[in-house]
């Protein structure tokens, strides 16, 4: 196993190169990559909020998850009306990959992901429209880190969306 310090340069490298990759980091990894990108003021910017118990129960009770653990997405409005945020990302998961492989990665003990860069069409679980505005998502042990340099949502909706 690589040193820590190597693997979250390994991280940083690939998300400010745009490239798209997952990495499967030991908790102490995935911690300090999280401590590196999701800062106070990019959490804000990018309008992460701590997902609420009720939300994480609905997630567990309706959709058979366990997202344990300490979770921050953003919430998208659909012009329809709908909210997309962690439970519909986590159903969306679901539609896509299938409930075993969900509960897989939310299972994960001593390993966590990041994807670097993920390149998700985000789908309002409601009304079936595509959503321009991208999902961001941090959980105990899954998580994303995408390129802004310049922390403009839009801009990272325009070159990924």
């Amino acid at each position: 196993m690589a040193e820590d310090s190597i693997v979250v340069d390994a991280v940083r490298a690939t998300v400010k190169s745009g490239r798209t990759a997952t990495f499967y980091l030991t908790r102490a990894q995935f911690s300090a990559v999280n401590a590196w990108y999701w800062t106070p003021q990019r959490m804000k910017h990018m309008g992460l909020e701590p997902v609420s118990d009720e939300e994480m129960a609905r997630i567990r009770t309706e959709l058979g998850a366990e997202a344990c653990g300490s979770a921050y997405s953003n919430r998208i409005k659909c012009p329809n009306g709908h909210t997309y945020g962690a439970f519909e990302f986590v159903k969306q998961g679901i539609e896509e990959h299938g409930l075993e492989t969900t509960r897989a990665i939310f299972s994960l003990k001593d390993t966590a992901v990041i994807r670097a860069n993920p390149h998700q069409q985000v789908v309002c679980t409601t009304c079936r429209r595509q959503l321009a505005t991208p999902h961001y998502y941090v959980y105990w042990g899954y998580g994303c880190c995408v390129d802004l340099d310049d922390t403009s949502t839009a801009a990272f909706a325009a070159r990924h969306g």
